[in-house]
């Protein structure tokens, strides 16, 4: 069964029950993920009045590193700079889309175009996640892990390529 369908009321989802769950469960882990990373972030009064901020340096953890990639690469004053001001802002987005799937995976009805682009950005958060995991840094590479985890990152490239096609 194809994931995603065009219908004249918009772009459904045609998930079976277990694969909404394993979504909203990837889903939530990602969130929890990128808002640990947001807690780690230093307060700093003014950025807080603002709305953004972020720590300077970049995460240690891959996964995170690969979401959050250095603005200004071979630059690390620039990226540093870059990163305090922009960071928490980027946690933000990726945090709403990702509880934007999880909302509209207990929703039936079509996707809105807001919806849409939180399910792209989602899946390729998602996929940039396990592809660090599992030590995935181009196409050739065929990943260091259990064949569950590389499954589920093949889903998720399924799914990414479904939902590309019917909004294409």
């Amino acid at each position: 069964m194809t994931p995603f369908r065009r219908s004249p009321e918009g772009v459904t989802t045609q998930l079976a029950a277990h694969e909404s769950a394993i979504l909203a469960d990837l889903a939530r882990q990602l969130i929890e993920l990128l808002e640990n990373r947001a807690a780690e972030s230093p307060a700093d009064l003014l950025y807080a009045q603002l709305g953004i901020g972020g720590p300077a340096d970049p995460p240690l953890d891959p996964a995170l590193a690969r979401l959050l990639p250095d603005a200004y690469r071979g630059n690390q004053e620039a990226a540093s700079e870059h990163r305090q001001l922009t960071e928490l802002s980027l946690l933000e987005r990726k945090v709403g889309n990702a509880r934007a799937v999880i909302e509209s995976l207990s929703d039936p009805g079509a996707l809105t175009e807001g919806q849409l682009q939180s399910w792209l950005r989602t899946l390729t958060d998602l996929r940039l996640t396990l592809a660090a995991r599992l030590q995935i840094e181009t196409d050739d590479d065929e990943g260091i892990g259990d064949d569950a985890m590389l499954g589920v990152y093949d889903w998720l490239g399924y799914l990414q390529g479904s939902l590309i096609e019917v909004i294409e």
